[in-house]
């Protein structure tokens, strides 16, 4: 494939989906199942409940034994004997019998529906009915859960606790899922400097470094990150390393034109496939993505907007298939537009917002980034203006990304 140079968007993230694929699969037990994808679909061995079973703590009764039972009409039956859950018995009801059941006990033999505790009082080996009970009543049918032969879940699908406690009662210990990608950020820029080390004059922590890293973290992801300077040679060994020991290298910084811009170029001379490498975006114009064999590469600008944006609109999408998932995990919601926002017809602009409930609906306030850092940490959300449009006005509706989902949900 050609080098491209200078793309849409929507190329640069069309290229992106369709150079990345799933890695392998392996087998993992359900308590470490937790934020994996499956590999396959997946079909129940079994039906739950077993058989068909008492829903309340009562009496397992014949319908029409206590036909028109109510309190001024109550219907007394005899005990015959009783199940608890778990229990196995060969009781059989008969006409004018009742069996004393549990929560989740087997249904007797013969029984019909049950009738809970409540409207019901025993006395001297007899059972006072106070209401009636349809076939079915208080009864959970063989299957009704869950029936063998029927899909659970489909490949693709991140697994989350109660859809493991369902492959559980599907009969399952463990399941294939896609290997979650390695990753290695690196930081190039003889100014940088290490999150935790002492940042001097003309120096920057690495905060592109450290954005990323938490972001990928908290997806469950393995990541190694290093800061190395500004030099061909060492950037080259540190490439050289990540491309041997992960599955996806992300670098921040170097990826422009100037002379101490050197990844791209050292890229070349390691014998990359470049995908693409300057996008028409913003923030994120910069942008560049390969392959090295089956290795995921992205080269990410050193502007913090630009770094996380191209980040979360390129490199998110591309981890997001490589873990084998069928969607992003990034929430899109409807939002208001508090204010006109201005774009480029040639051209895909991203806008940090901040994003809130106002009179019963979502509505979200562009964020200029004048203060860069302090404003990106204080946006809760992203909106795009597609290329071809220079417009959009206060009042319309725009899709907004949720950068902090909790902020309006309990859960991503």
């Amino acid at each position: 494939m050609s080098r491209r140079e200078d793309i849409s968007f929507q190329d640069a993230y069309r290229l992106t989906v369709e150079n990345v694929k799933p890695l392998g699969r392996e087998l993992v037990p359900l308590t470490k199942l937790v934020g994996r994808v499956c590999a396959e679909d997946i079909y129940s061995k079994v039906d739950t409940p077993s058989a068909d079973v008492s829903l309340k703590d009562g009496f397992a009764v014949k319908s029409k034994d206590v036909s028109n039972a109510s309190s001024t009409n109550p219907k007394r039956l005899r005990i015959v004997g009783s199940l608890v859950a778990g229990e196995q018995s060969e009781i059989e009801l008969t006409d004018g019998c009742a069996v004393k059941v549990t929560s989740g006990a087997l249904l007797p033999k013969g029984a019909e529906a049950v009738v809970s505790v409540e409207f019901a009082r025993e006395r001297e080996g007899y059972v006072e009915i106070y209401a009636e009970a349809e076939p079915g009543r208080n009864v959970l049918k063989k299957g009704s859960d869950l029936g063998a032969g029927s899909k659970i879940f489909c490949e693709g699908e991140l697994l989350y606790p109660s859809a493991i406690s369902l492959l559980a009662a599907g009969g399952y210990d463990s399941i294939f899922v896609y290997r979650r990608p390695s990753v290695e950020v690196i930081a190039t820029g003889s100014e940088v400097v290490a999150p935790g080390r002492k940042v001097g004059v003309g120096k920057i922590a690495a905060t592109n470094l450290l954005n990323i890293y938490c972001w990928l973290t908290s997806l469950g992801l393995k990541v190694r990150s290093r800061v190395v300077k500004d030099d061909a040679k060492v950037i080259r060994a540190a490439l050289s390393e990540a491309l041997h020991r992960v599955d996806v290298v992300l670098t921040s910084g170097g990826a422009w034109k100037s002379e101490k811009d050197l990844v791209v170029k050292v890229l070349d001379d390691l014998g990359w496939q470049m995908i693409y490498h300057r996008v028409k975006m913003g923030p994120g114009k910069a942008v560049a993505f390969g392959l090295f064999g089956s290795k995921v590469v992205f080269c990410l600008p050193g502007g913090p907007p630009s770094n996380e944006v191209a980040f979360l609109q390129l490199v998110l999408p591309a981890i997001f298939k490589v873990c084998g998932l069928k969607r992003s995990l990034i929430p899109v919601v409807k939002a208001r537009l508090a204010e006109e926002v201005r774009g480029q017809m040639d051209w895909t602009q991203f806008i940090y917002g901040r994003l809130q409930y106002s009179g019963g609906e979502l509505v979200v306030e562009p964020i200029p980034l004048k203060r860069r850092l302090q404003d990106m940490a204080e946006a809760n959300s992203m909106f795009m203006i597609p290329e071809g449009v220079e417009v959009i006005e206060a009042g319309s509706i725009v899709d907004a990304q949720l950068l902090r989902p909790q902020t309006l949900a309990p859960t991503l």
